[in-house]
Parts: C-alpha cells; structure tokens; sequence
C-alpha cells in the first residue's frame, strides 16, 4: 500500500467509526499526520486529489529580480565589455547606472545576475605564508611584460609598474629589455607620481645588471639608490609576491594588448598613454572604498618627485644605501641571490629570510623576522 491508498484508507476507516489510536497505531504514524490529512479531506474541492502531496516550493519570491532590471545590468555588463580598458565588474556596473542618471542595483543583485548567465570568475587563488617578510609600506611593483609583436613592425616589450597603495598605474612600451629604457620608464613615473620607500621586482636580468659580475648593480638599482629609493626583490619563482602588479597586467593584456591591432610602435605608444590615463581616472578597487587611483592619491597628498634628467647621466654613481632580497630556505640550507649562494644555519631551514647588502658596510646581513642571523662579508664595486 502506497502513501496515497494510506491516507483514502485511513480517512475511510474514521468514517465507519475506528478510533484514530488504532488508525494511526496501523499504519505507524502520528496523530498529527492523521489530522493533517483530515483537515485535507474536509477542504477538499474534489475526490480525486486531497490525497495527493502539494509543491513545497514557495509561493511568493520576494527576491525574484525584475525581468527588465535583470535586462539592464546584462545590457550594461556587455557595454562595458565591449569598451577598451574598461572594468566589468560589480561595482563599475552600479557607476555607470549613476552615469545615466539611474537608480542602480545593490551590489550583491548585480553579482547574482552575473552568476545567473555564467559570467563570473573565480579569481586565481594566491598562496599565503603567514612569515612572508612585509618591508615596506609605500612601494612600487614593476614587471616587463613580453615579448610582443606587431604585424610588420617587429617586437616589443611593455615596462608596468603600480602604487600599491593607490593603485595608479604606468605602462611603457619599449622596443628592448635594456636598462636604460628601464630607467628612463622609471624616471618618467616619479616624476609624474614621486616616489616610493622601495621598488619591489622579480629576478629579472635588467633589473639585477650582470650574471657575469654579479655585484656590479645595474643602472636599475644604482637609479633606485640615488633617489633613496631601496630595491627589493622577490624570491625567486614566486611571481605571486609581485601580485599587485602581476593581476594589473592580466587586465592591461586582455583590456588593451589583446583589445586593440596595433598599427605601429608609435600607435602603440599614444594608445599607451591614452590606456594609463583612462586606468587612473575610471577604474575603481574595493581596497581603496571603490575610489579610482586619481580619487585616492588625492588622500596621500603630494609627494616629492624626481626632477632631474636622467639622460645626462651616462653613468649613475653607487654611493650608499641597501639592496634587499627576499628568499626561502630550502634543505639544502642555501641562500641563493642572483648568480651566488651562502650556506646559512639550520634553524632558517624551510622559512623567509631577507638578505640585505649593505653599500655602505660591504656586507650581507641575513635576518629572519627583524633579528640578525648571519653577517657575511660583502665587496661590491663602488664609485668613492
């Protein structure tokens, strides 16, 4: 017997007269089921289906977007989309209702939209290690990216660098990875944004200067010292230290490489500028309250910029400061810088330490948590 014949025997039963101790003691259920189906019987509007379960899905959706607001955020998703350098998020979606003078959605609606039509991503995840050394606050991250081609005009490379505070951008298009076209991009941000307390940047050769004279710093550094400006670099293999930096190009090569055929260099280079003003006027980061990196420098205040010129230097003195390099300690117990390596002690084995050399001292100081573990002599090639 079936849950339907169940309850047509049960109701029939009632109706001769049996008690509903001995009905529901029969089929093993509660009272409470039996006068729920009672209840049906009496409501009933016809024989054939008082008996049968009813839809428990809810009756009203409170929560149902409007058809024609769903329509909207969908038309405007893909108006952004469809704009260079522009953001398609959440956020960016609500600015431009404000901009057609429209009453814009909450956010978590317009995400749920998203989600709907399959349109959101997860975002890469970033592996963590909570004794990562954090070594200053104000800094730049900088990153080549390349090399690229235009059609009948030959390779490039695109010098990015950002403040990871405000997020303000620059990018560079430079025909190679020489130093000096590194320097002049360098020079050329901290003279429109100042500078920062540190230069952060992976392992790449045109930043370091020379694997066959390794402690001969390049004019990278050297640029970075003579404005009191100390370099650091990340471990190697690790790109996700520079992280900043490294999401920023994922959305300068799908926003402008990938979204504009280039004509020539020159075209790229106007299209450049074009690409880092509309970045620090329009797009917006939740880390800094959805302000776009114009509207948050404004909150830092001015900075002191490099005004100099660096083309009249053919070669920029290394007088003084600290090159700092973040590394992990593997088994072997090496401490690995560009093209050397030192032995160092056993309880560093499997953490962060940060290498420091010092110009002024001509010695490497190993420190894991702000405290002194090793100090190796040092000799690097000054100009005293």
């Amino acid at each position: 017997m079936d849950a339907h014949e169940k309850r047509k025997v049960a109701i029939t039963r009632y109706q001769c007269g049996e008690r509903i101790t001995s009905i529901v003691t029969s089929f093993g259920k509660t009272r409470q089921w039996f006068y729920n189906w009672l209840k049906r019987y009496q409501e009933r509007v016809d024989e054939t289906s008082w008996y049968l379960d009813k839809s428990k899905a809810p009756k009203k959706k409170p929560s149902k977007i409007d058809v024609d607001l769903e329509q909207q955020i969908l038309d405007v998703r893909r108006e952004l989309d469809g704009r260079h350098y522009s953001q398609i998020g959440a956020i960016a979606i609500q600015y431009e209702f404000r901009n057609r003078k429209i009453e814009p959605p909450p956010v978590w609606t317009i995400n749920r939209v998203i989600a709907r039509h399959g349109l959101n991503k997860a975002p890469p995840r970033v592996k963590k290690n909570h004794d990562y050394p954090e070594l200053f606050f104000s800094t730049h991250q900088m990153d080549l990216v390349g090399p690229r081609y235009i059609k009948g005009d030959g390779r490039f490379y695109s010098f990015n660098i950002i403040d990871i505070e405000t997020h303000t951008c620059f990018t560079k298009p430079i025909r190679t990875k020489s130093s000096d076209g590194i320097v002049n991009a360098i020079a050329e941000f901290w003279h429109q944004y100042g500078f920062p307390d540190a230069l952060q940047m992976d392992n790449e050769l045109s930043f370091r200067g020379s694997n066959r004279y390794p402690r001969s710093f390049g004019s990278v550094i050297r640029f970075a010292l003579s404005q009191s400006v100390a370099p650091v670099f990340i471990p190697i293999r690790e790109p996700w230290r520079n992280g900043i930096v490294e999401k920023f190009n994922d959305t300068y090569q799908k926003r402008f490489l990938r979204a504009i055929t280039f004509l020539s260099f020159e075209h790229l280079l106007k299209e450049s500028t074009s690409f880092n003003s509309f970045h620090n006027s329009h797009h917006r980061y939740s880390t800094q309250g959805h302000k776009t990196p114009d509207e948050a420098s404004k909150l830092y205040g001015k900075r002191s910029c490099y005004n100099g010129n660096i083309h009249e230097q053919k070669k920029i003195p290394l007088e003084t400061g600290v090159v700092y390099f973040i590394r992990f300690i593997r088994s072997d117990l090496k401490l690995k810088l560009s093209t050397e390596s030192f032995t160092v002690d056993e309880t560093l084995k499997y953490s962060y330490v940060v290498a420091e050399i010092n110009i002024d001292t001509q010695s490497l100081v190993v420190r894991q948590n702000g405290e002194i573990k090793h100090i190796f002599p040092y000799l690097t090639p000054v100009d005293w």
